[in-house]
């Protein structure tokens, strides 16, 4: 028996987000539903029209033989869609409705959180989605209205502004103070998984530092360091602020540093919920600029 289905819009979200994400889980982040809604549609997608569209392997999720066939058209709707989308909602004048901003983990979590809970209370009408990842989600195709980003070169395609350079500075545990020799490197450093990027920050500054442990996750740096683990270059504005935290030396790290920009679709800059809330970040970001270049008085307590 022959069976007929006429595929929607939605379909196409969930076969774009899971291509996309390479996962279930990545694309219900991205269309901010639960993994298991993604994996049934997914499943009934596939069943309905008798046709496998990914390999599932230990990698994640794959495009199948006739996935790929369909992804360029199936990626050029979807782009029309979200074209058609921002434009009718290009001139919304409300202040209320839904928010998406994407960012990263260690921005939210430490920086812009109690700011957003600021903003909500001046803003009850707002509803707040913010997605925490190191993915740049795509404004273009509406995975995210608002990013603020680490970058150096933003989407020519994207609109913003560049507000501030983050400084790193190097880092050590205040119970782990009079370890070390003047001014001299100490033995154990905790440097990043990508050796690149530890040699841009630590041994191109501290030529005999030996990394002895490594990280993928900002985080888990600053608690290692926090307990003693090791020293560690971090964000100005993660660790000067840190009562369990002091510098070690000086002065900043600017080499590698990247720009915060807060970004937004040029089609949607009308949307007033959104200008509002790409106002509101700005403001805040660039009003903690000299935590951010790690120059705020009263903060650093720097010990040679």
């Amino acid at each position: 028996m022959q069976i007929c289905m006429e595929l929607h819009w939605d379909d196409l979200k969930i076969f774009l987000a899971v291509a996309r994400a390479g996962s279930l889980t990545g694309a219900a982040r991205r269309l901010r539903v639960s993994q298991p809604t993604v994996s049934r549609k997914l499943a009934a997608m596939e069943q309905a029209f008798g046709v496998k569209l990914f390999e599932r392997n230990r990698d994640g999720y794959q495009l199948s033989g006739p996935g790929a066939e369909i992804y360029e058209t199936a990626n050029q709707v979807g782009e029309d869609i979200s074209e058609i989308e921002r434009r009718l909602s290009g001139r919304d004048m409300r202040l209320e409705g839904q928010v998406t901003v994407t960012c990263t983990e260690v921005m939210s979590n430490l920086y812009l959180a109690p700011h957003f809970a600021r903003f909500l209370q001046a803003h009850p009408g707002i509803e707040l989605s913010v997605n925490c990842t190191f993915q740049n989600l795509s404004l273009s195709r509406g995975e995210a209205d608002v990013a603020v980003r680490n970058t150096s070169r933003p989407p020519e395609t994207l609109i913003g502004r560049k507000l501030v350079k983050v400084a790193t500075a190097v880092y050590v545990a205040n119970d782990m103070i009079g370890c070390t020799g003047e001014k001299a490197a100490p033995r154990h450093w905790i440097g990043w998984q990508d050796e690149a990027y530890s040699k841009l920050l630590i041994t191109s500054h501290f030529p005999d530092a030996v990394v002895k442990h490594r990280v993928d996750d900002m985080q888990t740096m600053r608690s290692m360091v926090r307990n003693g683990v090791g020293i560690a270059a971090l964000p100005c504005y993660m660790a000067d602020p840190d009562p369990g935290l002091s510098r070690l030396f000086p002065d900043p790290i600017f080499e590698g540093a990247l720009d915060i920009w807060v970004l937004r679709h040029p089609a949607v800059r009308q949307v007033a919920r959104l200008r509002l809330m790409t106002e509101f970040l700005a403001d805040t970001i660039l009003s903690d600029r000299d935590l951010f270049e790690g120059e705020r008085p009263g903060e650093i307590e720097v010990h040679d």
